[in-house]
């Protein structure tokens, strides 16, 4: 992969994003993403989402201290979250899954997929740990979608899909499956495309595996019951 000449000045383009770019985000669509706010464990102690920067090395579950490839952030504003209510955050409060996880209370986009370890993922999918978007786990007590003025959403990349810790809770980082590249105004594609040019197509977007198995929202249900 080509290095990145200067994290500053691209940090700062997406920064900049106008609101012709984010005005192509689909109201039927949302990229999984953190909130500001969110702690990140990193080799320098946690770190909030926001202060993170190109080329820092972020905690991963599987593969040690990886690299942060990329950054790409969306507000929303009243008007946006009232013409299309499903792009509100969701809060999972402190010790509402199992395992008295998360650590602390964490705001994320309803598409965020979130680390699910418990005797339930084990007797329906035959996998000790799956993936759940947050907005699928709403069911549940202490997890709720909140009513927000607006929202910022922040996600990250690596070279691989990887899951973070984050609030003390694993959590997904940036994966660039079809519905979410999709979901993207087209200069964060393009920067996106520039970095990894294999996602340009179809093949290499799904070639770009899920650190886990990521259930639907049938699936999800199953773990509410």
């Amino acid at each position: 992969m080509p290095p990145i000449e200067n994290p500053a000045s691209q940090n700062a383009a997406i920064a900049a994003l106008g609101a012709s770019e984010q005005a192509e985000l689909p109201i039927e669509n949302v990229v999984p993403c953190f909130t500001p706010g969110t702690v990140i464990a990193t080799p320098k102690g946690e770190q909030r989402v926001e202060d993170l920067q190109i080329g820092d090395r972020v905690l991963t579950r599987d593969n040690g201290l990886q690299e942060i490839r990329w950054i790409g952030s969306c507000k929303l504003g009243a008007e946006d979250l009232r013409k299309a209510p499903s792009l509100r955050p969701v809060l999972i409060r402190s010790g509402a899954l199992d395992h008295g996880l998360p650590e602390a209370d964490i705001l994320v986009s309803p598409w965020h997929n979130v680390l699910i370890q418990n005797d339930k993922t084990a007797q329906f999918f035959e996998d000790s740990e799956v993936l759940s978007a947050a907005g699928h786990l709403t069911g549940l007590d202490g997890v709720d979608v909140i009513d927000v003025a607006e929202v910022t959403y922040i996600h990250f990349m690596f070279d691989q899909h990887q899951v973070v810790l984050s609030n003390g809770f694993w959590t997904e980082s940036f994966r660039p499956e079809e519905r979410v590249m999709e979901s993207l105004g087209t200069g964060q594609r393009r920067q996106i495309f520039e970095l990894f040019p294999d996602l340009r197509d179809t093949a290499g977007r799904k070639a770009y595996q899920a650190a886990r198995r990521a259930l639907t929202e049938a699936e999800s249900r199953l773990l509410l019951k």
